[in-house]
């Protein structure tokens, strides 16, 4: 039977994680619905992940390994910037090939989904003309504190290209999921989570593990613009749904932002949504109650 693919472009920046590529070519090449065009951006992997990936890539005209010696930005920009680099890189080989597409799908390398994943995806934003923003349900494989059901995540997402488009293409920026779940937001759009898409994150992730990933999220939230006593609320809520040390390895990453003058993000949205945001806790039921779900 023929390839079945459709109106997509998938785009996955991998840096050291041949381990992983595998699976990660099984998963995508058995989608019941394969992108158009599918760009795997090397991020300057010391390993053999290159080499691996264009062995593995062989066969399939559809899929494009690229790559880029160096990767120059500080550490909470590097997932942003690589995957920057796949998306421009794929938008050159789509006018090269003559193709065009509605959506754009990133998918992380240490990241796999089940066949109809995508499908379902393209075929929940058809339906909703609002929806700018799409994801399954992501499980983290052995699980975590703040993560013991699946959970709508930014390691699988599909966006609408006319939306990237409206607020200046995929940011060069911290945790760039939710800073563009912040602009679909202020614009009226909508983010969709399609439960019957399940994917599966396929190693521990330091972020729900304790302190040294939620370390990580304290600096990016300064980065973002959070204020003091935003960061001290957080905490505690890390306190009670994930313990001690998680609370303290947060506030320990706000504090380094605090002390080393990390540049903040200079984006006027996302700083007016954290600045302050400590009052959401107390004004808007939404956030009180996704805050009561995170420690169930």
């Amino acid at each position: 039977m023929d390839a079945q693919f459709d109106d997509y472009f998938l785009v996955t920046p991998v840096k050291n994680e041949s381990s992983m590529l595998e699976g990660l070519f099984r998963s995508v090449t058995g989608q019941t619905k394969k992108p158009l065009l599918w760009v795997v951006g090397d991020d300057g992997s010391s390993d053999d992940c290159l080499a691996k990936a264009k062995d593995l890539a062989k066969g399939h005209s559809w899929i494009s390994v690229v790559s880029r010696h160096v990767n120059p930005d500080p550490s909470w920009l590097k997932c942003g910037s690589a995957a920057r680099f796949g998306i421009d890189e794929a938008f050159a080989i789509a006018r090269s090939k003559l193709l065009k597409s509605k959506y754009l799908a990133v998918l992380d390398a240490d990241t796999t989904v089940e066949p109809k994943y995508f499908e379902l995806l393209v075929s929940a934003m058809e339906v909703n003309a609002k929806a700018v923003i799409a994801s399954g349900m992501i499980t983290t494989e052995g699980g975590g504190a703040l993560e013991k059901k699946p959970s709508a995540r930014g390691c699988a997402r599909l966006y609408r290209l006319s939306f990237l488009d409206e607020v200046g293409g995929f940011p060069i920026t911290a945790s760039t999921d939710t800073v563009l779940e912040i602009k679909a937001m202020n614009r009226g759009l909508e983010f969709v989570v399609v439960n019957e898409a399940t994917g599966l994150h396929r190693r521990k992730s330091s972020q729900i593990a304790g302190g040294t990933g939620l370390r990580s999220r304290g600096v990016i939230r300064y980065v973002l613009g959070m204020d003091f006593i935003s960061a001290i609320m957080w905490a505690f809520v890390y306190a009670r749904a994930a313990g001690c040390r998680a609370s303290m390895g947060f506030f320990a990453g706000y504090i380094e932002g605090v002390r080393r003058r990390y540049p903040k993000i200079q984006d006027p949205e996302v700083r007016k949504f954290y600045s302050g945001s400590w009052r959401r806790f107390v004004s808007r039921s939404a956030t009180r109650t996704a805050i009561q779900d995170l420690l169930k």
